[in-house]
């Protein structure tokens, strides 16, 4: 198994892809925070420049944009296996099926894993740089509450993106396809993601109506594999607007929210290690 894995992080180590996802999130947040910068000073500014508060800023492009990023990248690498017909020689050379599937996925989470610190690193500077750009100062991001919010933001925010990614990788592996994988699994994201404010919006307005009573429990779709990860994120810092659902609703407790992002990440693997395993594999 550590043969499997040494190889595939070697594999993706010479995809072009591997780097260009970092650099992406890096340049999206520079321009950012490169008009924060500029801005003048007050308690919005603040929410960026000044931490603990600016991890929840961060977290929205690291764990949030990066999310679908990863979701993307891991479909292209599970897709690519049978695009370019690499399953058919691992069989042929006598490798377990179950047991690559899950090298890939343990090489892949320690790739995105190390991708996402580079980026989160990234992040912090940025935000130290804005503060003395706006003359604002940061404060110490390692120390106090600041160092525990990090740290949850660590924990939290790279266990929903493994989440995210491997619901990808699981696509890939079911549609036997990149590009199909890649483009369903951003379909998915984006689609919960309308269909949770559709319903976050009935539901308020039922509420207010007397059609529902009241807001102050959590609801069903909280709990779909994208909405439970905002959930987890929500608990590891503040991340202002993230959705409407986190400003409407009553937020899923933490306990439940971290088992429901385990449980699919869980799930997702299965499901590429089962299909793998029943696929029909012609020479």
């Amino acid at each position: 198994m550590v043969g499997l894995v040494r190889a595939e992080i070697l594999k993706l180590r010479k995809r072009w892809a591997t780097y260009i996802v970092p650099v992406i999130g890096v340049v999206l947040m520079a321009l950012i925070y490169l008009l924060v910068g500029t801005a003048a000073r007050g308690p919005g500014v603040d929410l960026v420049t000044k931490f603990p508060a600016a991890y929840g800023f961060i977290n929205q492009f690291v764990f949030g944009l990066g999310s679908l990023l990863a979701l993307a990248y891991s479909a292209a690498i599970g897709g690519s296996d049978w695009s370019w017909g690499i399953m058919r020689v691992v069989i042929a050379r006598g490798e377990g099926r179950g047991r690559y599937v899950v090298a890939k996925a343990i090489g892949l989470a320690i790739v995105l894993f190390v991708g996402t610190m580079v980026v989160l690193a990234f992040g912090i500077g940025l935000t130290v740089l804005s503060g003395i750009v706006s003359g604002s100062p940061a404060g110490n991001p390692f120390s106090g509450s600041s160092l525990e919010t990090l740290l949850r933001s660590i924990a939290y925010g790279t266990l929903v993106l493994w989440e995210r990614c491997f619901i990808g990788f699981a696509v890939a592996f079911l549609l036997r396809s990149q590009l199909a994988g890649v483009v369903v699994g951003i379909v998915l994201y984006i689609g919960e993601g309308l269909l949770s404010t559709i319903l976050t919006v009935l539901t308020v307005t039922g509420a207010r109506n007397g059609g529902l009573g009241t807001i102050t429990t959590t609801q069903w779709y909280q709990y779909l594999p994208f909405n439970i990860g905002s959930q987890l994120l929500g608990h590891a810092a503040a991340v202002p607007g993230q959705d409407i659902s986190s400003i409407a609703l009553k937020p899923v407790p933490l306990e439940q929210a971290l088992a429901g992002v385990v449980i699919y990440l869980v799930l997702a693997i299965a499901i590429a290690v089962v299909v793998t395993k029943r696929a029909e594999i012609r020479g």
